[in-house]
């Protein structure tokens, strides 16, 4: 999972991940592993070493409601979000490049490159 540093925070994009986790009696939701295509383009399992802190956020782009989770992965802190509106869902937000950003937020009509 490595990003272009010289990539703008502008563009970004939300990869659904395909999330292990771990629900307790309580409701609360952990996330232990999720499924990231390695070179090949084949679904490796991720293990997530430690959660950091688990903190209430809204994903500004998108509106979307929920909890932003700092983790630690592979020596990395990563950022991973569960939204609390349904359906719920796991993403990441990942830097694209300015043509990626355009090519997967394009819609019918919108006239973008």
């Amino acid at each position: 999972m490595k990003y272009d540093t010289e990539i703008a925070d502008d563009f970004t994009i939300r990869i659904p991940l395909k999330m292990l986790q771990v629900t307790e009696q309580d409701g609360k939701t952990w996330p232990v592993a999720f499924y990231w295509p390695d070179a090949d383009g084949v679904d490796a399992q991720i293990s997530i070493d430690k959660i950091i802190s688990v903190s209430p956020l809204a994903e500004q782009k998108s509106g979307t409601v929920g909890d932003r989770y700092e983790c630690e992965i592979n020596g990395l802190i990563e950022y991973i979000y569960y939204t609390k509106l349904t359906p719920r869902k796991w993403f990441k937000i990942v830097p694209v490049s300015e043509q990626e950003y355009n090519a997967y937020y394009k819609l019918p009509g919108e006239g973008r490159g």
